[in-house]
């Protein structure tokens, strides 16, 4: 009986160390609310990526070295569908792929760790796309948000290599490259965001970003460049200081945009954009009050614009929190000429 029960312990204790070994978990978010865009209300979420999940896989390796994978799929509150227009075959050019949505289209990799940092193969975030997130006070949601969107450069790309350094002495860098006719035409195409079009001569471009950033204490600083499928380039510089009582953004960008005729075929003019933002946050107990400006300017008349945003949020536990914003967009263009639009949110989120 002491031998079976010794046997046991014994079989427990490998059972434990495996366990540890390896791990599976999920976690996401979901948020709904109450949301006003040029006198258009709906009922969802304060934008589409605050509603996922992801599943995160880990396996240790030994001798430091460690294997990961991430799967992340987005969708819509409201009536459950995935949410995005992801693509599926490819095009009739052979340029890009396009089609039916995606399960994971919002990440999906797999990759390596050791001292030597990571390497991530798969679909994800490029670099700039990947630092730019983290120096905006509305955290790139809810319709206050001053986030300065990267403007031309790529967002996720598809077919990516991704290398990420170890932080020496809180100095990190960046690199990327991915193939180029793997990309989602639907993410190229979209007018709102001013990418390119579906002409073949445009892919010829892999999308390549690189990103450096220090970050030490209060201080995080960095830099960034991407260069996507049509060769189109943006620079861009980030900041962040916590004061304590308040954490002071800043954002800055500058690219230039392939501009198309009605026929939505490629034309010579282009345009060259500069883009800034500034923010903050303050906790005041649970409250946190957050505000912002975001400014874009151009050297075609008639394409400035501007936003101011303020809203706040309260936290009913560190996972769950209620908000409600307000974003005041002007200039030409976001508006007709000389219109103001103002815009509103109000729900939840929980993070699990």
């Amino acid at each position: 009986m002491k031998k079976s029960l010794l046997a046991l312990a014994v079989l427990g204790a490998f059972a434990g160390v495996a366990s540890a070994q390896s791990s599976v978990t999920l976690s996401g978010m979901v948020d709904a609310g109450v949301k006003n865009v040029k006198d258009n209300y709906s009922l969802g979420g304060s934008q589409s990526g605050y509603n996922n999940f992801a599943i995160t896989v880990r396996e240790d390796l030994g001798g430091g070295m460690t294997a990961f994978g991430y799967l992340q799929h987005r969708f819509n509150i409201g009536n459950g569908q995935t949410n995005t227009s992801g693509g599926g075959a490819p095009n009739a050019a052979g340029t890009g792929i396009s089609g039916s949505s995606q399960v994971f289209w919002r990440n999906a990799f797999v990759g390596l760790a050791g001292g030597f940092g990571d390497i991530r193969l798969g679909r994800m975030l490029m670099p700039l796309q990947d630092m730019n997130g983290g120096f905006d006070a509305f955290a790139t949601g809810y319709v206050a948000t001053t986030h300065t969107g990267g403007i031309n450069a790529t967002v996720r790309a598809n077919e990516t290599i991704y290398y990420r350094s170890p932080s020496l002495g809180g100095f990190s860098v960046h690199a990327a490259i991915a193939a180029a006719g793997a990309q989602y035409l639907e993410e190229v195409t979209d007018g709102t965001r001013k990418y390119y079009t579906n002409s073949a001569l445009l892919y010829s471009e892999r999308p390549v970003g690189f990103s450096a950033r220090f970050a030490s204490g209060p201080i995080n600083v960095g830099a960034a460049y991407d260069v996507n499928g049509a060769n189109q380039k943006t620079m861009a510089a980030y900041g962040s200081y916590d004061f304590g009582f308040m954490k002071l953004f800043g954002q800055y960008e500058t690219s230039d945009d392939v501009r198309t005729n009605s026929l939505n075929l490629i034309t010579t003019r282009t345009e060259a954009i500069d883009t800034y933002s500034v923010s903050a946050t303050m906790p005041v107990g649970k409250f946190t009050i957050k505000a912002g400006y975001a400014a874009i300017s151009s050297d075609l008349s008639g394409r400035d614009g501007s936003k101011f945003g303020f809203g706040g949020q309260y936290n009913l536990s560190k996972r769950t929190e209620l908000y409600a914003n307000v974003g005041k967009l002007q200039g030409d263009r976001f508006n007709g000429v000389e219109e103001k639009t103002t815009q509103f949110d109000l729900g939840v989120t929980h993070r699990f």
